[in-house]
């Protein structure tokens, strides 16, 4: 499955249908949500696929048997989907368009030769399809074409604003071509692809590995809604776990937690500026009254999250219900938020020597390390979002310690005094002493299991790699966690047993190992990462090592970041020569 982005929403495509694609944002309801359910609708071409491959990042070139070329896109800037044909035979073009989430199916109208409007009946709305061949014939189902061309399918909220709303020259061509311009030179603007390029691990060769190195990059700034800078965890709901199983949640919302990751991830590839703006957004998120991440998502537009809901009447991904539209998650407390924000905005430091972004943002690094400093000990649901279960979570306490030490870092900058260094050594000390139990570190007090949020901690400079207590939690997560290579975030929660590996926690196991210098062990886990990816280079949120498959919302922002870090310091581990200028 191939996912594309354009800065405003995402679509998914299996073979040559878009079974996914929400107009006019990511969080809005879909337009084809086939993947759902049958009924939901899909925009489909005939044929059978030879070869599927991105041209660039978000652009894809697929081949049919007959020699059929399409390029599908999403139009930079615009609420509209392309899909360029050279037909090599006739071939058959459906667009069964639904609304409010499949409840409600479009109706067609024939406004000219090739130009449809697919309207919503209940409202304005509509979708305005545009079939521009040589030849084109209306059948039961759709449209059979023939000749080299394009189907244009575009978004509006009211007939006023389509295409024929003003007089103006249609020009999809110089569309396209902009659009896959601007998709290969952004990613050129980063660094490490000469790096990636020649390091090379068993079962992946340098170009591979840099197609997955662009195609991680790109398709994080794609899932970045341009307007507010805010980045979407998933450009899906309800993708789950386990195939007819009830975990189905809604990920197309910016949590602070995957934001920050994904920042962390575009400033080590040299995208310093696209990670400023997700930490501008979460930055204008901050409250001065309260906790300063009072949510621990928000909607992409900066607004509070909906209240999640459930969706009865579509059947679900394989029959996996619910669907649900919302996240409750955003009632929750989770207290290392504020760390992970932190170590973000202290990294694009780091990387920038930017002193005056700093300074101009004094006053939220203040209000993060006094508020984490009278409220350290409070309790929350930890980084898994369990629901109903508050405890002192290990990883929380630790992020916080993080947050007050990232703090003191940037304060010192501006020539500020550090006034957080006595909490930030009573939490470590609290942490030594409550939470751990065996010699080894325990996901809460009085427990003795471990989860893997656990391996955070050498990640994010709370020990070192090789501190003995952490060596012994390296152990058991490895003992009790890890599945065919692949590490679970822990063994139950909430609703049971968890039943897959989480790619995220996998990645952070790998770049443990990197650090620890056991490059096999690493290596081992990105192969199979990897080929889970199926050559399209995007992960998901679980998986099944055994199918090579991933479940879950897909692609997962905070895992693609992840597979660009473990690159990335698999590289230097391997003592790759670095880039020169401009690679």
């Amino acid at each position: 499955m191939f996912c594309l982005n354009n800065e405003f929403t995402g679509a998914l495509i299996t073979g040559t249908e878009v079974v996914w694609l929400t107009f006019p944002r990511y969080d809005s309801s879909p337009v084809f949500a086939k993947i759902l359910d049958e009924k939901a609708g899909s925009f489909g071409i005939s044929g059978e696929v030879a070869t599927q491959e991105y041209l660039v990042p978000n652009i894809l070139k697929t081949v049919l048997r007959d020699g059929t070329e399409v390029i599908d896109l999403l139009l930079r800037g615009e609420h509209s989907l392309v899909r360029k044909i050279n037909a090599r035979t006739p071939l058959e073009i459906w667009a069964d368009a639904t609304f409010n989430y499949g409840k409600v199916r479009a109706k067609v109208y024939r406004l000219s030769k090739g130009i449809y409007k697919l309207a919503n009946p209940e409202n304005s709305e509509f979708l305005e399809l545009h079939l521009i061949f040589p030849s084109i014939q209306e059948t039961s189902r759709g449209w059979v074409v023939s000749g080299e061309g394009y189907a244009f399918l575009g978004h509006f909220s009211d007939e006023r604003f389509g295409i024929f709303g003003k007089e103006l020259k249609f020009d999809v061509e110089t569309g396209v071509e902009r659009t896959i311009n601007y998709w290969r030179n952004l990613i050129r603007r980063g660094k490490g692809r000469g790096r990636i390029s020649r390091m090379e691990i068993p079962g992946f060769k340098g170009e591979d590995l840099l197609t997955a190195y662009e195609t991680s990059v790109g398709m994080l700034l794609g899932l970045m809604y341009n307007p507010t800078g805010a980045i979407v965890a998933a450009p899906t709901t309800s993708l789950p776990e386990i195939e007819g199983g009830v975990r189905n949640w809604d990920y197309r919302f910016a949590w602070v937690r995957d934001s920050s990751i994904v920042a962390e991830g575009l400033i080590s590839a040299g995208h310093t500026m696209d990670a400023r703006r997700i930490i501008e957004f979460l930055s204008r998120m901050v409250s001065f009254t309260t906790k300063p991440f009072l949510y621990p998502l928000y909607s992409i537009d900066g607004s509070v999250p909906p209240r999640e809901v459930e969706i009865p009447w579509l059947s679900g991904f394989m029959n996996s219900r619910p669907v649900r539209v919302g996240n409750a998650a955003a009632a929750q407390l989770q207290l290392d938020l504020e760390g992970f924000f932190m170590d973000a905005l202290y990294k694009y430091y780091v990387a920038t020597g930017d002193s005056s972004y700093v300074r101009g943002h004094l006053d939220v690094i203040e209000y993060i390390a006094d508020w984490v400093s009278e409220n350290w000990k409070l309790q929350d649901v930890g980084i898994w979002e369990e629901r109903g279960v508050q405890a002192h979570y290990t990883h929380s306490k630790v992020m916080m310690w993080v947050a007050l030490e990232r703090a003191g870092k940037l304060v010192k900058v501006v020539d500020k005094e550090n006034r957080w260094k006595d909490t930030r050594h009573e939490i470590r000390e609290w942490i030594t002493e409550n939470c751990v139990n065996d010699g080894k570190f325990v996901k809460r007090p009085g427990s003795n299991e471990v989860d893997s949020a656990l391996l955070t901690l050498p990640l994010y400079g709370f020990v070192e790699p090789d501190d003995p207590t952490f060596l012994n939690t390296l152990r058991e997560i490895e003992n009790t966690l890890v599945v065919d290579g692949q590490a679970k975030r822990y063994r139950r929660d909430f609703l049971g047993e968890a039943k897959y590996p989480f790619t995220l926690a996998s990645l952070w196991l790998a770049r443990v190992y990197i650090k620890l210098v056991r490059i096999e062990d690493a290596e081992r886990i990105i192969l199979g990462i990897l080929e889970a990816t199926r050559g399209t280079y995007l992960v998901g949120e679980h998986i099944d090592p055994k199918r090579k498959v991933f479940t879950g919302n897909f692609p997962q922002a905070f895992a693609q970041s992840n597979l660009i870090l473990a690159l990335n310091e698999l590289a230097e581990a391997k003592s790759v020569a670095p880039d020169e200028e401009g690679q």
